[in-house]
C-alpha cells in the first residue's frame, strides 16, 4: 500500500523552529563530547597516563620527577570505580543516541483516536533521557554511585520530573494528527517554560479548540497560515500552534501584545457556518461553546453602553455579529 505524501506544511514548520531545536542539539553534542573526554582519560591504563604526562612535561622533567608518583598524586584521571564508570558510559551512550535521533527527535504523529497528550507526554519522556544522563554522570564523577531508580531513568524520564532549568531548555514538538483528535485540554500540564508544540492538523476540526489553552503567558495560535509557526517559535515562553483548515477559526494571543486580554488576543477569521454535527466526540454545542468564550475574551471591556455598530471592524464585533447571524443554541444537538 503506498504511503501517504508527506505534509507539505512540515519542512516550514521545522525550518521556524531551527533555532530553539538547535540549542537544544548543541546542549545535547556539548555534553555527549565532555562525556566522551571524561572516559577517555579514565579508562586509560596508568602506563598509558604516565606514557602522556611523560609527553607532555618533556625529557628535562621527567628524569628529574617520578611519574608514576605524579600521576596517581593527580589522582582525577585514572580508572574509577567499575559501577561508576558503567554508569557514565551508559549517560554517554544515551546522549550520543538521542543526538543520532536528529529531527526525528521532535516528529511525532498522533495514532488515530489517541489523546495528544498522551504523545506529548511520552515524547517529552524520551526526550527527557537527556537531562536523567546528565544527572546521572555528575554523580558517578562525584563518586556517588546513581541509585537504580536514577540509572533506570536512562529508559524514560517524564517531564513532572524536569527541572526549571531543563524546562526551560526543551526542544520543539511537531505532533501530526486528523481534525478528530484535536482534544488539546491535556496539553496544559506540558505547557512550561521553553515548550512549543505545534500541531498540524488534518482535515475538518472543531472551530475553536484552543481556546481552553489561552493563559497570561502562554503564546497560542490557530491558523492555517504555516508563516505564523515563526511567531511562536520566537516567543520566549511557552506556546502551542495549530495548523487548521479555513472552517476553524483563526486567532492568536500574544503575551508581548499588551497587558489586558483583549489587547494580546486578536481573531483573524471567524467559520463560515455554524457548528451542526460533532466532531471528534465534540459536540455542535460545545463547538458552539467555545467560539462563544473566544468571543468573551476578545471583547474590549466598555465602562459604558455602546451604541452596535452598524458595519463592525474590529474582531470583537466581527466574532460577535457572526454568532448572532447564527441559530439558536436551542438548535445544537
Amino acid at each position: 500500500m503506498p504511503s501517504e505524501p508527506p505534509d507539505p506544511r512540515l519542512e516550514p514548520t521545522l525550518r521556524a523552529l531551527a533555532r530553539p531545536f538547535a540549542a537544544f542539539q548543541s546542549a545535547l553534542v556539548t555534553a555527549a563530547e565532555q562525556l566522551r573526554v571524561y572516559l577517555e582519560s579514565h579508562q586509560a591504563s596508568e602506563e598509558l597516563r604516565v606514557d602522556r604526562v611523560k609527553a607532555e612535561l618533556g625529557p628535562f622533567a621527567s628524569k628529574r620527577i617520578d611519574l608514576h608518583r605524579f600521576v596517581a598524586r593527580l589522582g582525577n584521571s585514572g580508572p574509577i570505580e567499575p559501577s561508576m564508570m558503567e554508569a557514565v558510559e551508559s549517560a554517554h551512550e544515551t546522549l550520543v543516541e538521542l543526538v543520532g535521533r536528529k529531527d526525528d527527535l521532535i516528529q511525532w504523529s498522533v495514532p488515530a483516536g489517541e489523546d495528544p497528550a498522551a504523545v506529548v507526554a511520552s515524547a517529552l519522556a524520551e526526550i527527557g533521557r537527556a537531562f536523567a544522563a546528565a544527572r546521572v554522570a555528575e554523580r558517578a564523577k562525584a563518586g556517588q554511585l546513581p541509585p537504580p531508580q536514577v540509572t533506570g531513568s536512562l529508559a524514560v524520564y517524564p517531564f513532572h520530573r524536569w527541572t526549571k532549568a531543563e524546562r526551560r531548555l526543551a526542544p520543539p514538538l511537531v505532533l501530526d494528527l486528523a481534525g478528530d483528535d484535536l482534544h488539546v485540554e491535556g496539553l496544559a500540564e506540558f505547557l512550561d517554560g521553553g515548550v512549543r508544540i505545534v500541531l498540524l492538523v488534518r482535515g475538518t476540526s472543531a472551530p475553536a479548540p484552543l481556546v481552553r489553552l489561552i493563559t497570561p503567558g502562554t503564546f497560542v495560535l490557530q491558523t492555517g497560515e504555516v508563516e505564523g509557526v515563526q511567531r511562536l517559535a520566537d516567543h520566549p515562553g511557552p506556546g502551542v500552534a495549530a495548523l487548521v483548515s479555513e472552517s476553524a477559526a483563526w486567532f492568536v494571543h500574544d503575551p508581548a501584545a499588551g497587558p489586558e486580554l483583549w489587547n494580546r488576543l486578536s481573531v483573524l477569521r471567524v467559520p463560515e457556518r455554524e457548528p451542526r454535527v460533532a466532531i471528534g466526540g465534540r459536540s455542535a454545542f460545545q463547538q458552539m461553546e467555545e467560539l462563544r468564550q473566544l468571543h468573551a475574551l476578545v471583547t474590549k471591556p466598555s465602562a459604558g453602553a455602546a451604541t452596535a455598530p452598524s458595519a463592525p471592524a474590529d474582531p470583537a464585533d466581527r466574532l460577535a455579529a457572526w454568532l448572532l447571524s447564527q441559530t439558536s443554541l436551542s438548535d445544537l444537538g
